[in-house]
């Protein structure tokens, strides 16, 4: 077994465990994704359990899913995600709107805005929404897991 097929492997059987363990009937999917890392796709009804408030649920699997995978031979590191029903990409789309509109605010009324606390992946994702406007500037601050995003005016 090449050190990719126990990755995929790993990755999928936690993800079944996971699933198994919350009582979800679902099909899982791994494939590789972008730069030599993994995605599971998770897909039938009724996936709000092992999604979660705020994708809570799915970032735990993940992150344990992550582990089980670095420890197979060759364990390097590399990329695990794991997404439900399509979730990563509404959440993505969610904290885009949210960005630009947490931006234009900051713009129109010259000060900083705060974001409410969110994962590593949603912090980033935030964060590349907003890369190419010149107008506003983004920084983390916190501890994990109350992280936020601030979102300011650019000094000028």
């Amino acid at each position: 077994m090449s050190d990719n097929d126990a990755g995929r492997t790993a990755l999928e059987e936690i993800v079944r465990a996971a699933l198994e363990g919350l009582g979800i009937e679902a099909s899982v999917r791994v494939q590789d994704g972008e730069e030599g890392g993994l995605v599971a796709t998770i897909e039938g009804e009724a996936l709000d359990a092992i999604i979660g408030r705020d994708g809570e649920v799915l970032d735990a699997v993940q992150l344990l899913a992550a582990q089980a995978v670095r420890r197979q031979p060759g364990g390097q590191r590399r990329g695990v995600l794991v997404d439900a029903g399509g979730y990563r990409a509404r959440r993505a789309e969610l904290l885009t709107r949210l960005a630009a509109k947490a931006a234009d605010e900051a713009v129109e009324f010259s000060e900083e805005i705060e974001l409410e606390p969110m994962s590593a992946l949603d912090r980033r994702t935030v964060h590349m929404a907003l890369a190419d406007r010149t107008d506003i500037e983004t920084r983390s601050e916190g501890e994990e897991p109350r992280r936020r995003i601030i979102v300011a005016p650019a000094a000028a």
